[in-house]
């Protein structure tokens, strides 16, 4: 049975202590006190402990982390209504199907006045804006997803060179992890340069080549052939087209035991290669769970962020190179004039990071709100990140930990010790990474290093992070378009763009200037973020600016190249997903 309600509750938050009552509805846990209400989503909890009684007050304490970094402890007077709260919460955030999930039942309180969120990226639209089929014929629409049965993880509507057939696509499918072909994602207005996007490709102990894919990516890269002011060939101006491989090279390597890779650039013409070495879906989650740790200061009696245990972390590291990574497209598409193909393992994680925010840096309309929810739709939902995996929104039941019935507070049972095996062994776990909050994170970094170039104001990129996690609404809810075509979130729940754009004024940035983005003498609308000015997202982890980015006194001001990983953490680089 599910524990509704239960007065004389103690909440500690941080350094607040009240008493009020818990409320447990279908969709949220609320503690209410005073005029005073918490609601926390049952998908924001990531892990519920039930802790022995606490020696001073004889409560029954359950401590409570959420995905939005706040940490609660709730104490119960009573060991019977502990347990039933403990297993109360278990059944209501352990669900079976996305379909139980709250934006199935979420109504807004005040109807949105903006309505057409689900229909906010039309990509027949975007790439006629880019240019497709309008200033450029060498690139056309093709139908062979429709049905998603030729790449099950791909958008239906997918942008290939004009001299390349269907027939080619079926051939070349075959070479790509998971049929992701070279697709494209952009056209640059300046110089109609592209960045397309593809998965790894299917290499192997036998050197495998695809002629297709060969040919599709020589085809791709013969899309624009620069032209000076009178429109003569200017031969030499191009620097190689680019392949870049967002892997350490040791990880894609490793991935040749599996059959899979990366090019051998024997096999592709007039072009070269670079990785960008960003980390596995691991390394990032280890990363993120030491710096939340250090920022909630869950290790100094007073709560203090732990700077030493931040730089350890190595999160601005991880950071630092996914925007030195997009510095490097940026420069070769807006500068070189050349064409760039990003690829990962699968092409649906850091593929998506260095995809859009080298787009947001290349083309001003996407730093605008409805370009940047365009960017989000098109690199992120529609070309299959897998929002339901990596965020993780059906809990499991291993989330929960009851320390009363494992014999107490001994080694072997501390939550780390639990939780550390947990994030080795179970596939839930093992799927669930920080990928679109380092994103948002890298985006963060932008608006501080371009405080006049973005028409949004970090309380959406804030907002962004806790819905992705909150399930509020349907448009992060699966892992790709075929998936949402099955269940059609469109009809049965709200988007999060209404969310923003019915209450613009709240998430515009006042320092906004677009008309820098004319001035031809400045940057003429291209950003070229600098990958050593990074900082903490403070603000995130409710803290302030000055509490975690003023410089160390103690130390030789360490940069964030500088932090160093754990021994076990480096053994698990090398061994990609």
């Amino acid at each position: 049975m599910i524990k509704k309600q239960v007065q004389e509750v103690l909440l500690e938050r941080g350094q607040e202590t009240v008493v009020g009552t818990l409320h447990l509805t279908v969709h949220h846990l609320i503690f209410s006190y005073g005029e005073e209400e918490i609601w926390i989503p049952y998908p924001i909890i990531q892990t519920v402990e039930r802790q022995l009684p606490s020696l001073q007050s004889g409560r029954h304490p359950l401590y409570i982390k959420c995905r939005d970094f706040m940490i609660i402890t709730l104490s119960l007077l009573k060991e019977g209504e502990a347990q039933d709260v403990f297993d109360s919460i278990q059944k209501l955030a352990c669900v079976s199907s996305i379909e139980q999930l709250y934006a199935y039942a979420y109504q807004p309180q005040t109807p949105f006045t903006s309505t057409n969120g689900w229909k906010i990226y039309d990509p027949l639209k975007e790439y006629e804006r880019m240019g497709v089929g309008v200033k450029s014929d060498t690139w056309r629409f093709t139908t062979i997803n429709r049905d998603y049965k030729y790449s099950p993880t791909y958008p239906r509507t997918l942008v290939v060179p004009s001299k390349i057939s269907d027939n080619v696509l079926n051939y070349a499918a075959k070479y790509r992890s998971k049929a992701r072909i070279p697709a494209l994602s952009y056209l640059h207005w300046h110089n109609a340069a592209t960045i397309t996007r593809s998965s790894q490709p299917l290499v192997g102990f036998k050197q495998a080549r695809s002629i297709q894919d060969e040919k599709l990516i020589e085809a791709i890269f013969s899309t624009n052939v620069p032209t000076g002011p009178n429109g003569e060939i200017l031969y030499g101006s191009t620097a190689a087209n680019l392949i870049v491989d967002a892997r350490p090279m040791a990880n894609a390597l490793s991935n040749v035991a599996k059959g899979a890779g990366t090019e051998n650039m024997d096999h592709y013409r007039n072009c070269k290669k670079i990785y960008i070495a960003i980390d596995n879906i691991h390394v990032m989650r280890d990363s993120l769970a030491k710096m939340s740790e250090a920022m909630q200061g869950v290790d100094t009696a007073a709560g203090l962020v732990n700077r030493g245990a931040l730089l350890r972390s190595g999160w601005l590291k991880h950071i630092s190179t996914v925007i030195e990574g997009t510095m490097n497209i940026v420069k070769n598409i807006h500068v070189y004039n050349s064409h760039v193909l990003v690829h990962c393992s699968d092409g649906w994680d850091r593929t998506s990071q260095l995809t859009s925010l080298s787009e947001l840096c290349l083309d001003p309309f996407y730093r605008t709100i409805e370009g940047f929810e365009v960017l989000i739709e098109k690199d992120w939902v529609s070309f299959g990140h897998k929002f339901a995996d990596r965020c993780g929104h059906l809990s499991n039941e291993k989330y929960f930990v009851n320390m009363v019935h494992t014999g107490g507070n001994t080694a072997t049972n501390t939550i780390k010790d639990m939780q550390n095996k947990f994030y080795k062994s179970n596939y839930y776990q093992r799927e669930t990474s920080p990928v679109f909050h380092q994103f948002l994170d890298c985006v963060y970094q932008l608006v501080c290093l371009f405080p006049t170039r973005f028409e949004f104001n970090e309380k959406m990129l804030l907002d962004l992070h806790y819905h992705v996690y909150s399930c509020q609404f349907g448009t992060f809810l699966f892992n790709c378009e075929a998936e949402r075509s099955n269940y059609y979130p469109q009809d049965k729940s709200y988007s999060i763009w209404d969310y923003f754009n019915s209450d613009k004024q709240k998430f515009t940035n006042e320092l906004y200037d677009p008309m820098k983005d004319k001035d031809l003498v400045d940057d003429g609308g291209v950003l070229m973020p600098d990958a050593t000015k990074v900082k903490y997202w403070a603000a995130l982890f409710n803290r302030d600016d000055e509490e975690v980015n003023a410089a160390v006194a103690y130390g030789s001001g360490a940069s964030p190249g500088d932090s160093t990983m754990t021994e076990d953490v480096e053994a698990a680089e090398v061994s990609e997903e």
